[in-house]
């Protein structure tokens, strides 16, 4: 019969302990890699001069998997993992359990020690390293599902617990009973390097939930606790038919001859000789793994504490955006449609060629024309490529289409506006101004135009209600068009750009909306029009709308081979504090880039001394510049 509760915990308590540590301690050891591998302030972090070498992120996972491989290693032959059984690992238990090796209450007892002692470590690691552990490229080495999905991630995590459990209960039942910690750090390591991209490789709900604690990240948690435990459990079943009902002789990972056991161990049956002992060639790979954690263990706290490579947090988050830039095909007939018909003034004038420019664009032998234009205290820059020339825009660009960006200028009176715009012969998008419906809270009352200028780049005008836009629209003023309120991107997934705009640059959500009905269809002239939109702002400038077409889902992706001189081509400029560390914030997203990397400029022709360009996830351009006079 099991024990009692008090029994338990009498007799078995060091053990118990035994188990919190030990996935304290792997959990430790997990931030410590990944800290190691992928914070950007390592010199073998993804900024490093490294990086090229490394590759891919397959060698960096590579990598993770022998750490892992050998601090799991390390524990289960370690004197704690001989006594204890070295589990860490709630489905491990309850297999065991299942199996009838393991107690009603040890097993008990050993869950919650594993879960408070995951989580212990997390909470140390982030004492003992600080706010590495917490930079997103790290985030407390929480496991995710991959971009395939959940459902995706379900099915790994069933497959790989499942192997897994196979190979231990073979091995640990075998005359090679004493590999099988061994065997368990190969399969770790093998499943970090190949299966960690489609969840994460946890195979554990103790180790997810004590990353997901302090990293607040619950991601389909469900997956961890589900598919760790159905796929072990299917293990020891199909084990059981395979041994055609011979049953598993002791519940430990590695059953040492002079350690002592409290579980249904069947070696207690057994003469002492037939207890299976670790050869020298394991103790040394023991001994190895020991000597490789307290090496790393020595040296991360002195490595990420390093200041020159690794940028501040906040120093790489944007704190304005800038000019919105746009390419052109005539400069002159550009800047007096601009300046005539919508009442910018041009405050620059630049030629600019050279080798930091081609850095810069991505254009070899260019020279460019750029002109800086201003309506109130928002600034456009037009730049008309003289060499070499881009492609047009495709002459059936619609407002669904994913390379469609425009900006919106706010008007105090739409309707004289949209005559002004008609008498000047503007090609129209809508078919006139539209009123968006008071049923919709978040956007009733907004009045709004779209038409196009000379080389087909779409363009909005915007009338807020009274109680709606910012203060600075509903101040009197004698100018019809007044500023950029925002500009405006077609995305394939919010939630993708979010992780972008707000994780990634720091731009706040300013505002949420789903707008649909007659009216937005005809302002946008998309038949069926359904968006999410969401506005984004930064301290200061314009705001950065991302709006995501839910219905028709027929827009054309952009293309595969985008270049800053064709017609197409629109940037947002931002302004983070520290250009340098929002480059490395970018490249730890893996965002692609047009620039090699910060461009040093040989003038200020622009407006500013340094910066670089960078696509979102969706092709959409990303103009980074330096803080000090940037325009």
């Amino acid at each position: 019969m099991d024990r009692t509760v008090r029994q338990a915990l009498r007799g078995h308590w060091p053990e118990y302990l035994m188990e919190a540590a030990h996935l304290g301690l792997f959990m430790l050891s997990a931030c410590v890699f990944v800290t190691l591998l992928y914070h950007p302030g390592s010199p073998v972090g993804p900024a490093s001069s490294l990086a090229s070498v490394l590759g891919d992120d397959m060698p960096r996972r590579f990598l993770m998997g022998i750490a892992m491989a050998s601090t799991a290693v390390a524990i289960i032959y370690s004197p704690w993992g001989r006594r204890s059984g070295a589990h860490f690992n709630p489905a491990v238990t309850l297999t065991f359990w299942r199996l009838g090796k393991v107690a009603g209450w040890d097993a008990a007892f050993y869950i919650v020690a594993q879960f408070l002692g995951g989580v212990a470590g997390v909470v140390v690691a982030r004492a003992w390293l600080g706010a590495p552990v917490a930079h997103p490229a790290v985030h407390y080495a929480v496991t995710v599902p991959g971009s395939a999905g959940p459902l995706v991630a379900l099915g790994a995590e069933i497959a790989i617990s499942f192997v897994l459990m196979l190979v231990v209960l073979t091995v640990s039942n075998s005359r090679a009973a004493a590999l099988t910690g061994l065997c368990s750090g190969l399969l770790v390591a093998t499943y970090i390097t190949l299966e960690a991209p489609l969840s994460g490789m946890s195979m554990n709900p103790a180790r997810t939930l004590a990353s997901a604690v302090p990293a607040r990240t619950w991601t389909a948690l469900w997956v961890y606790f589900t598919g760790p435990l159905i796929g072990m459990l299917a293990a020891a079943d199909v084990y059981l038919l395979l041994a055609r009902g011979r049953e598993a002789v002791c519940a430990k990972l590695y059953h040492h001859p002079g350690t002592c056991c409290i579980f249904r161990c069947g070696y207690a049956e057994r003469p002492a000789a037939s207890a299976a002992i670790v050869g020298p060639r394991a103790s040394a790979l023991v001994v190895g793994a020991l000597w490789l954690l307290v090496l790393v263990a020595v040296a991360t706290p002195a490595v990420v504490a390093q200041p020159a490579g690794g940028p501040d947090a906040e120093a790489g988050r944007v704190r304005e955006v800038g000019a919105i830039g746009l390419t052109v095909s005539d400069m002159e007939r550009s800047v007096a449609f601009y300046r005539d018909l919508l009442g910018f003034e041009k405050t620059s004038d630049a030629e600019v060629a050279g080798p930091a420019y081609e850095q810069l664009t991505g254009l070899i032998g260019l020279r460019a024309r750029v002109v800086c234009m201003r309506l109130g205290a928002d600034r456009i820059e037009l730049t008309e490529f003289l060499a070499p020339r881009g492609r047009a825009a495709p002459a059936d660009s619609r407002s669904n289409d994913v390379w469609f960006q425009h900006i919106a200028i706010i008007t105090n009176d739409i309707e004289q506006g949209y005559l002004w715009l008609r008498r000047h012969e503007v090609r129209q998008v809508s078919a006139g101004p539209q009123r968006l419906p008071d049923w919709n809270p978040k956007a009733g009352g907004i009045k709004a135009f779209y038409f196009r200028d000379p080389d087909g780049h779409p363009l909005e005008i915007l009338e807020f209600p009274p109680d709606k836009g910012a203060a600075r629209w509903h101040r009197p003023s004698d100018r019809i068009f007044l500023g950029i309120d925002h500009t405006a991107i077609v995305v394939a997934d919010t939630e993708s750009s979010l992780r972008f705009y707000r994780d990634v640059l720091g731009l706040r959500v300013a505002g949420e909306s789903e707008n649909w009905g007659p009216e937005q269809e005809r302002l946008n002239d998309v038949g069926g029009a359904r968006l999410r939109i969401t506005t984004l702002r930064a301290a200061s400038g314009p705001g950065v709308e991302l709006l995501e077409y839910l219905t028709p889902r027929t827009g054309r992706s952009g293309p595969t081979d985008p270049a800053v001189n064709d017609l197409v081509h629109w940037h947002t400029t931002v302004v983070p504090g520290d250009a340098g560390a929002t480059a490395t914030r970018l490249r730890v997203a893996r965002a692609p880039f047009v620039s090699p990397g910060v461009v040093m400029l040989p003038d200020r022709a622009l407006g500013f001394a340094a910066g670089f360009l960078a696509r979102d996830p969706d092709g959409h351009a990303l103009r980074v510049t330096a803080l000090e006079g940037a325009r």
